[in-house]
Parts: C-alpha cells; sequence; structure tokens
C-alpha cells in the first residue's frame, strides 16, 4: 500500500503538467512572449487566455492572431482562447483539470498573485494548482506605449514590442495583423 506522499508524488509526475497565462494581451509584447516562455519551463503545453475586451483599437482577435505567430517559436504547443474574463478562465480550467498540474502565472505585483489567493486557501481541493510569480520580463515594457507607438510608427513600435527571435517575415505578419 502507498503512503499518501507516495501516491501524491506518483499523480505529480504522471498528470499532464499545463501553464496557464492570463491575461488582456493587446498586443501580446516580448515580455508577455518571455513570461509564457518561462511558465513552459515545466510544462508540457501552455494556455494563453486573452481579455475579450478591445483597447485603444487592438481587439482579440488580433491578439490571438499574434499569439498563434509567436507560438512557433515556442518548444511547446500552445492554444490560445479569448475569453470575457481570464482569472475567472483560470478558475474553470482548474475546475475543469483537478488531475493537471498546472502553473498559474502571475505577475510580480501581489495584486496579481492575490487573483489565485483562493487556490492556496483551498489546497486540498486544488494539490496540483501552482501559482507562478513571474519575474518582471524586458524590463517591464508597456502594453500603452506599444499601442501609442503603433499608431505612430508601426515598424518602429515592432522592434520595440516583438521577441527578437521572430523573424522578418513574421513581423510582416504582425504588422498585417495589426493594419
Amino acid at each position: 500500500m502507498k503512503t499518501f506522499k507516495e501516491y501524491f508524488e506518483d499523480q505529480e509526475s504522471t498528470s499532464e503538467r499545463v501553464a496557464l497565462l492570463p491575461g488582456g494581451f493587446k498586443p501580446p509584447t516580448k515580455g508577455h512572449f518571455n513570461a509564457l516562455r518561462y511558465l513552459l519551463q515545466d510544462a508540457d503545453k501552455g494556455v494563453v487566455f486573452i481579455g475579450g475586451k478591445e483597447r485603444d483599437g487592438i481587439t482579440p482577435e488580433q491578439s490571438e492572431k499574434i499569439w498563434n505567430v509567436y507560438s512557433r517559436y515556442l518548444k511547446k504547443p500552445v492554444s490560445v482562447v479569448y475569453v470575457p474574463n481570464p482569472v475567472r478562465a483560470v478558475y474553470e480550467y482548474a475546475d475543469d483539470n483537478l488531475d493537471k498540474t498546472l502553473f498559474v502565472g502571475a505577475g510580480e505585483k501581489d495584486e496579481d498573485v492575490k487573483r489565485y489567493a483562493y487556490f492556496t486557501k483551498n489546497i486540498d481541493k486544488y494539490p496540483l494548482v501552482n501559482v507562478v510569480k513571474i519575474p518582471m520580463q524586458e524590463g517591464g515594457i508597456s502594453g500603452s506605449q506599444t499601442r501609442e507607438m503603433i499608431n505612430q510608427d508601426i515598424d518602429k513600435s515592432l522592434d520595440y514590442f516583438v521577441p527578437e527571435e521572430v523573424s522578418s517575415d513574421d513581423k510582416e505578419r504582425i504588422k498585417n495583423i495589426l493594419a
């Protein structure tokens, strides 16, 4: 007969590991890209939840298309879904996948981590949910500044917010998505 600890360790090692990254992502920047890459280190796959609201002319559909371009540069499969409320979507995903090890991405700000306090308070229900405080990526690139730059000079903005590893062809795809 296995001890509880042995059972838990077996579950942890055999369950699928999923990185969950919720946010607005209008548009997804290299900081967001690197945050997902950070989360994916211990995961088998990733799910990005995009907020359903438009911001300064950037739509959820555009964000999804840009994430799909970025996902080609990650070494693991990534699904992108836009939802009315990304934080609620994380909780719903956790409730529907209690058998999976989840890595929930939260920014360095304490408010981000506090959004997921329910997981910690209910560890008996969510023993496989890990809230991961992601260190600031790319010096804290600004979404507001990115959107402003897109409206002023889209080519210059691409150099500012698109990850360096993205090819020039894919940068052109992103430019067309935003045009």
